[in-house]
């Protein structure tokens, strides 16, 4: 009997540790780790457009041992949520709109957003490929986070769902949307205007409804989220600010990566300033057509208009650049801009896509 005790004792034991081996084989079956980076827009927007090729690339150098699980419209497509998620740990990593930062007074992004400062994509790539990127990414440091790279979903233009935008006087009263940023809707008031903060996800439903009339808005955004159904006019050659969004991980997720995991993400990163630039001034693009297609119009301001909306802004850079990061950054960029040749003239709209 005790024989026969000992004997199924030791058949158990065998099975115990035979179980134990098989969960741990399971567990480490795959050797893939799998990072989860949120963004705000669709996957055919720019922004998502460019991390897919983010995340292409972390594949391919990782050779598929590590994935970025891309999560767009995240949190509805509100950036403010994504940003505490980022924060909180909710989602290791996301690109947040860099006008949103300063809701968690991070200034640091400030200076490419001041109204008619960066106008052209040329000079937002000559602004990325120096040092000041680095250097505005230091300071998602605050926020228990790590800067990876800025890029960018399109220079913003008004649009509207009456009159054409495009003089000063046509921006008095006008029922504007804007970002959740004090920056920007010191911008927008400084035309005139009555911006109303509202979420992404919120917008069309109120250029519908009429909570707002107008917005401003780069050709990705309109084309994408629709805003050809509710608004009628693009100012083409009116362009308030770029739009970069910042890509950024929880730092208690980067310091949990090896050196080597790191360095997959970061050589991804470099590259994406550049291949968003690309994305959205590529000339081939059929975003124009595609938008002259639903039957929205192009409209032109007069250098005189477009000068008479720059003066309008005086007030923001009076304001803005008292802060010593974002008038640094303000110089650095005017220095960078002066430098450069103008930017070469648009090519005509396609036929019948230019308001009257």
């Amino acid at each position: 009997m005790r024989s026969t005790r000992r004997f199924l004792g030791v058949v158990l034991a065998l099975i115990i540790v035979g179980v134990g081996l098989a969960l741990a084989g399971c567990g480490s079956s795959s050797n893939t780790k799998t990072l989860k980076l949120g963004y705000v827009t669709g996957p055919t927007h720019p922004y998502g457009l460019a991390l897919t090729q983010f995340a292409a690339q972390v594949d391919k150098a990782s050779g598929g041992k590590l994935k970025i699980d891309l999560l767009p419209v995240y949190a509805g497509g509100n950036d403010i949520n994504l940003l505490n998620d980022i924060k909180g740990g909710v989602v290791s990593m996301g690109s947040v709109s860099a006008a949103v930062w300063g809701t968690e007074g991070v200034t640091s992004f400030e200076a490419l957003q001041m109204p008619f400062l960066v106008s052209s994509y040329k000079l937002e790539g000559a602004v990325l490929a120096s040092s000041i990127q680095q250097q505005m990414l230091a300071g998602t440091e605050a926020l228990g986070l790590h800067g990876l790279a800025i890029h960018e979903g399109g220079l913003r233009k008004p649009v509207s769902a009456g009159a054409c935008l495009t003089n000063l006087a046509a921006f008095n009263g006008v029922k504007i949307r804007s970002v959740q940023s004090s920056l920007l809707t010191d911008s927008l008031a400084a035309l005139g205007a009555s911006p109303q903060a509202l979420p992404l996800s919120e917008v069309y439903l109120a250029l519908k409804n009429g909570t707002v009339n107008a917005l401003e808005a780069n050709l990705g955004l309109v084309y994408t989220n629709k805003y050809y159904e509710v608004a009628k006019c693009i100012t083409g050659n009116v362009n308030f600010w770029p739009f970069p969004s910042v890509l950024s991980i929880n730092h208690k997720t980067w310091d949990g990566l090896t050196a080597q995991e790191q360095g997959w993400i970061s050589a991804a990163a470099d590259k994406l300033p550049a291949e968003s630039l690309a994305i959205v001034s590529n000339p081939a693009s059929p975003l124009v057509a595609n938008i002259c297609a639903t039957g929205m119009k192009f409209a032109t301001a007069t250098p005189e208009a477009i000068a008479a909306l720059k003066a309008a802004e005086a007030p923001v850079y009076t304001k803005y650049t008292a802060d010593p990061t974002t008038g640094k950054f303000v110089s650095d960029i005017e220095a960078i801009k002066a430098s450069l040749a103008p930017p070469a003239a648009p090519k005509p709209y396609p036929a019948g896509c230019t308001a009257k």
